[in-house]
């Protein structure tokens, strides 16, 4: 007799649905959220990334286009163009730089080469690597190379490494696996003039 009663509660509970959407719901919502956050990510980093690529080119078309010589005040206007025009807010390194095609050494040569801040630009290192990346050139003919770089962080979870330390998250922004350097390399050929002169006034 008592079997029977139990059997019968039990098939009574196995076919009450009450709370079955709130139950499914507590289920699938932190999945739901998870989704969400990695599809913002994914959509900010995409958008970083191609907002400074489009920053990169449109000061690389800037320079190409000028006839008269440049300056550090210049470039520090440059700068401040690419900063603007990308959604990246961590700060970027520029780095301009002006080769040309030498008939002497038949090889590319140094016009001249300067970063944001007017500092040194490239090394001599770092120009012979550059040159596997460049187009062919004919005898002459210069080029103008700007690359950038930016260090992206995600707007959600920006701080977390994903950690444990003491039973506790670490929060560090350097060590963030989601973080990523935005790096672009644009290079463009002087219009009006055959080259771009460098001032040092």
């Amino acid at each position: 007799m008592q079997m029977s009663k139990f059997h019968s509660v039990l098939n009574s509970f196995r076919k009450d649905h009450c709370g079955t959407v709130a139950v499914e719901t507590a289920i699938i919502f932190p999945a739901l959220l998870f989704v969400l956050f990695a599809m913002m990510n994914i959509f900010d980093a995409y958008r970083a990334k191609s907002t400074t690529e489009k920053a990169a080119f449109a000061v690389s078309d800037m320079l190409s286009r000028e006839t008269t010589s440049v300056n550090c005040a210049y470039l520090s206007g440059v700068h401040a163009v690419l900063e603007e025009m990308s959604t990246v807010r961590s700060g970027h390194s520029m780095t301009v730089t002006h080769v040309y095609w030498s008939v002497v050494s038949d090889d590319y040569e140094l016009y001249w080469t300067r970063d944001q801040s007017c500092g040194a630009g490239v090394s001599a290192a770092e120009f012979e690597t550059m040159k596997s990346r460049l187009p062919q050139l004919v005898d002459g003919e210069s080029l103008l190379v700007i690359e950038t770089s930016a260090s992206y962080a995600p707007p959600i979870l920006a701080q977390w490494n994903g950690q444990r330390q003491e039973g506790s998250l670490r929060l560090s922004e350097t060590e963030n696996p989601l973080n990523m350097d935005i790096d672009t390399f644009v290079f463009s050929r002087p219009r009006f003039a055959p080259q771009l002169a460098w001032s040092n006034g």
